[in-house]
């Protein structure tokens, strides 16, 4: 965990950890007990902040846990075959514990985790009432849930961060926490949210009663625990109205950095890494917090659209994600950019490789076709990343289901529902809507469900780093890595590639930390 998380406030107050939840200006502040500064409810918030901005850094959702997580799944592929060797090896299964992907996110995630126990801490030495403090605890035990739940399933057995360390030694002498334990911890994180986290916060970047239980019902899901998931998911649909949630109108204002905002779109959003906040007069940010990379990853390289840059041609997908995807779902033409400005020419993706390393290939649009305001090749881009939308709670919901009781006619009417929006024109008349996607037809086994849900998934969430989770949980490699899968990858091992590898800096720094099989 090496000094992030010995250094448990350092950044918390720091005028690098600016969040795009506040317009914060503390100047930085040394190591600090919880005692030491929170005072009142806002300082709690300013200590939030500390881990919203980690969150939304470079080094963990800006770029190199999300392109992990990309490039991991068999939906994107190295394009551009001159990047960097640690890019290349999560890729390809051929990582080994001194990759600087996992050397660069593991540790961000922990100074998060360390910033959040120590507001949390704060917040409970001060003396106020439960209706006014319990609401900011809670939001960090959320925030330390959704830290855990992708460490733990990236890593495994872990150490986890339940309490703040002050005294940095240690931080060097952390156990590991076995799998089921860690989920238990962030079970119990996600439960004291859910009842004590507001029904709205007024912004999609702070959760509400429904983020919890959303990321609930996908712990649930993840252990497979059909029932806690399928209730958790029936939560968050029964009270939808009173959240003020739902699926938005038209697919593609998910993704336009200039219309997200707009009531009748955000109310999809359940949890958004929110890289915008910044002045215009200062777009790069503040260091690598709230840098955003994932437009000039996924963006074609030699693309002249836009006055910030080119994309770099990093995350591509296969020929095979593109041609396999039915041309008369909406939601295909959303996900993939087939043309681009080469010089003074709209050219289509099977030229661009004549520019300078580019990749004939179409690429990702959801990031780089309406990122609004940017900085140079698409840095700090306006564009957020959406950690948990409720089209995927609608799915949880069919797939808890189907494992509980079979393709229900309840269970199909929400993989229906996603359909529908993919079919549903701008102008509401129904007589001008699409005809596809069609919906679930009826007669289907349970087997038959279970595959059409996780293709609903992989279809809708495309590009969301949700697949690599998928993946792993239902055991699919074999199946998706195959000469006949979407991305051929002959060196994935099953018995070696569903965890990480652990950043050996850290092994050398704390005994009591073991490496996953394998590595």
């Amino acid at each position: 965990m090496k000094r992030y998380i010995a250094l448990t406030a350092l950044f918390a107050l720091s005028a690098s950890l600016f969040s795009s939840c506040e317009d914060l200006t503390e100047e930085p502040v040394a190591l600090l007990a919880p005692e030491g500064f929170y005072k009142s409810p806002a300082d709690v918030l300013t200590g939030l902040n500390g881990a919203y901005s980690a969150i939304g850094s470079e080094e963990f959702w800006g770029r190199k846990l999300t392109l992990s997580l990309l490039l991991r799944g068999d939906m994107a592929d190295i394009g551009d075959l001159t990047t960097t060797t640690p890019r290349i090896q999560v890729n390809g299964f051929q990582m080994d514990p001194s990759n600087g992907m996992v050397a660069a996110f593991w540790p961000r995630a922990y100074e998060g985790l360390a910033t959040i126990n120590s507001a949390i801490e704060g917040a409970q030495k001060l003396n106020e009432e439960e209706d006014s403090i319990n609401p900011l605890i809670a939001e960090g035990r959320f925030l330390r849930a959704f830290l855990h739940f992708h460490l733990v399933q990236l890593f495994g057995d872990i150490p986890y961060m339940g309490s703040s360390l002050i005294d940095p030694n240690l931080a060097y002498t952390l156990d590991e926490t076995p799998v089921a334990e860690v989920y238990a911890g962030i079970i119990a994180d996600l439960e004291f949210a859910k009842q004590w986290l507001p029904n709205d916060q007024g912004v999609r970047s702070r959760p509400s009663k429904a983020t919890a239980a959303g990321l609930l019902a996908s712990v649930h899901l993840t252990r497979e625990n059909w029932q806690g998931a399928y209730d958790e998911a029936r939560y968050v649909i029964d009270n939808r109205e009173g959240f003020g949630i739902g699926l938005a109108a038209e697919f593609q204002n998910l993704f336009d950095a200039s219309v997200i905002d707009n009531p009748e779109n955000a109310k999809e959003i359940l949890f958004t890494v929110d890289f915008r906040g910044k002045d215009e007069s200062n777009i790069s940010g503040y260091g690598n917090y709230t840098r955003d990379y994932l437009a000039s990853v996924t963006g074609p390289r030699g693309d002249e659209r836009f006055a910030v840059g080119e994309g770099w041609s990093i995350a591509v997908p296969t020929m095979k994600v593109y041609e396999s995807w039915d041309p008369k779902d909406y939601r295909k033409a959303v996900s993939f950019d087939t043309v681009a400005m080469m010089g003074d020419t709209l050219t289509r993706y099977v030229y661009w490789d004549r520019a300078s390393r580019g990749v004939a290939r179409p690429h990702i649009a959801k990031y780089y076709r309406a990122f609004g305001q940017a900085g140079l090749n698409g840095r700090d881009s306006d564009i957020n990343a959406h950690a948990q939308r409720y089209a995927e709670i609608l799915l949880i919901a069919a797939e808890a289901l189907n494992e509980l009781s079979g393709p229900t006619d309840e269970a199909m009417s929400y993989v229906n529902e996603v359909r529908s929006r993919a079919r549903r024109e701008l102008d509401a008349d129904p007589a001008n809507d699409r005809s596809f996607p069609v919906d679930v037809p009826t007669g289907l086994s349970k087997e038959d469900f279970r595959w059409l849900v996780l293709e609903e998934r992989r279809l809708e969430l495309a590009f969301e780093f949700k697949r690599w989770y998928d993946i792993v949980r239902r055991d699919l490699g074999n199946r998706v890595f195959s000469p006949e899968g979407l991305e051929y990858q002959p060196n994935f091992n099953a018995a070696r590639d569903y965890l990480f590898p652990k950043p050996q800096s850290d092994l050398n720094l704390n005994p009591n930390l073991d490496q996953n099989t394998g590595y």
